[in-house]
């Protein structure tokens, strides 16, 4: 009996060749680092948005506490004296600024600062009279003690020395404030 011949077993045509699927391989490479690039410039740029909003939340908390300083320095100088050309009456603020930026300037620190604080300027406006607190005795005849109200607003912002480059920020304070002083009310 004969055997049959057992030839060896022949490759296919396809791995002899070479496929030609190297070039895919490469393709796929090349765009997967296209797409991470892509992730990466998109994730300094958010980082780059952060930075930034963070220093301009910086910049306007410095200008918020900029025009509450303006309230308290007001509020002090109101202590000392009454806005010039205030007729005590309560009709829109007749002098202006009652502490102007040059005065926050000199007082606070503002412009002339290592670091720009920033300047403030408040307007300060009688509202009414009105009854003493408790503890304030009322039996004096006609030297009464009285409470005069105002509203003082503060605007801050931060500039350079000639008051023309104005930073992208400003903030305004408002309070009321109450000044005793011996006296009833008069109607205005």
């Amino acid at each position: 009996m004969k055997h049959p011949r057992v030839s060896p077993p022949v490759a296919p045509r396809r791995l002899l060749r070479g496929s030609g699927q190297g070039g895919y391989i490469m393709l796929v490479a090349l765009i997967l680092l296209a797409i991470i690039a892509v992730i990466g410039a998109t994730s300094l740029s958010v980082a780059g948005v952060d930075q930034r909003i963070a220093l301009h939340n910086r910049k306007h908390m410095l200008v918020v506490n900029t025009a509450h300083a303006g309230t308290e320095h007001a509020r002090w100088q109101l202590e000392h004296e009454n806005p010039v050309n205030e007729g005590l009456d309560t009709a829109p603020d007749t002098y202006g600024a009652f502490v102007k930026a040059t005065d926050a300037e000199t007082s606070f620190g503002g412009l002339a600062y290592a670091h720009n604080l920033g300047v403030y300027w408040v307007e300060a406006s009688y509202l009414r009279c009105g009854n003493p607190p408790p503890g304030y005795s009322t039996e004096l005849g006609k030297n009464q003690f009285r409470s005069d109200y105002w509203e003082m607003t503060s605007t801050a912002r931060m500039q350079d020395a000639s008051y023309a480059n104005i930073n992208e920020t400003q903030a305004t304070a408002a309070g009321i404030y109450r000044k005793v002083i011996r006296g009833g009310c008069v109607v205005r």
